[in-house]
């Protein structure tokens, strides 16, 4: 019947019959979805209502924690004491809001012998993000803080700080341990390099040590001194191979090269003989050649 009413009165062929078919379903698709989103997205369509129970009820149900026991799990207090970053043990660092990890991260970082005297050193300590700082940094009392200098006098850690300046040469790591912004684990590598090395001719070769930076210099140089005279030297026609190497400023490589030197050409005749190495230019040479002694 539909396609009599088409060909007699519309005359539209068959083909294009079918496309106003399709024409037609798709309209009425649109029109339908149009209608049922409208129902949905109403403003007077009524949602469920969700009650959320508060997390003290939640866990009393559910775990049989009481409200109170509950709260002060949640809630954990933390120290409002001030610390001071660079004597602060784990503990006193997790108290004031750095969580165990950060703590330690901190800790074994000053003990390696590095300082923390601003909120931009703390920060560029691994781990320790934005977060804990805000939480932390007005409980820390820096390195460099003035109320630290005010309160060094009743405060035990810098009770055992001396004024008086420490012989570099001679002393032991007890003494050293005394210099001011000193810690016991700096100290300890100072003493170890400087009995590898045989002593300081300069203070500035401390810089070489790790841990020692150029902050750090600033902070203890002014309390070391130096006397030269407390050097040992190497007496090069007696030295081990092993006590050679150990060295700084030789090794193992150039040590064993200078043996191999005094073995084929009999004892060194002067510091000059040295020269005659392949290995030691003139920059090592006057490097090495104060520590060294001809007999």
């Amino acid at each position: 019947m539909w396609g009599r009413f088409w060909r007699e009165y519309l005359g539209y062929p068959k083909k294009e019959r079918r496309g106003i078919y399709v024409l037609l379903t798709m309209l009425m698709f649109v029109a339908f979805y149009n209608i049922i989103e409208h129902q949905l997205w109403s403003t007077d369509l009524a949602l469920p209502t969700i009650t959320v129970s508060p997390i003290n009820d939640a866990f009393k149900g559910a775990t049989g924690i009481t409200g109170e026991k509950n709260k002060k799990y949640f809630d954990k207090k933390l120290s409002e004491k001030p610390i001071f970053i660079d004597t602060a043990g784990v503990a006193a660092l997790t108290a004031i809001g750095f969580s165990k990890y950060q703590a330690t991260i901190i800790f074994n970082y000053i003990q390696k012998g590095a300082a923390i005297y601003t909120v931009k050193d703390l920060a560029k300590i691994y781990s320790i993000d934005q977060k804990a700082i805000d939480l932390t940094q007005s409980k820390i009392i820096f390195s460099d803080s003035s109320s630290r200098k005010s309160q060094h006098k009743s405060n035990s850690f810098f009770a055992k700080k001396v004024l008086k300046k420490v012989e570099l040469n001679s002393c032991d790591s007890v003494a050293l341990d005394s210099v001011f912004y000193m810690s016991s684990y700096l100290a300890g590598r100072i003493i170890n390099y400087r009995n590898r090395l045989g002593g300081f001719f300069e203070l500035t070769q401390i810089q070489l040590i790790y841990g020692i930076d150029t902050t750090v210099y600033a902070k203890i140089s002014t309390h070391l001194s130096l006397d030269t005279s407390n050097v040992k030297r190497i007496d090069l026609n007696k030295v081990s191979l092993e006590k050679l190497a150990q060295h700084p400023y030789i090794g193992y490589k150039l040590a064993k090269v200078m043996v191999n030197y005094r073995v084929q050409h009999g004892a060194f005749k002067s510091k000059s003989d040295l020269k005659k190495i392949i290995l030691i230019n003139e920059e090592i040479f006057r490097k090495i050649e104060r520590y060294i002694l001809i007999q």
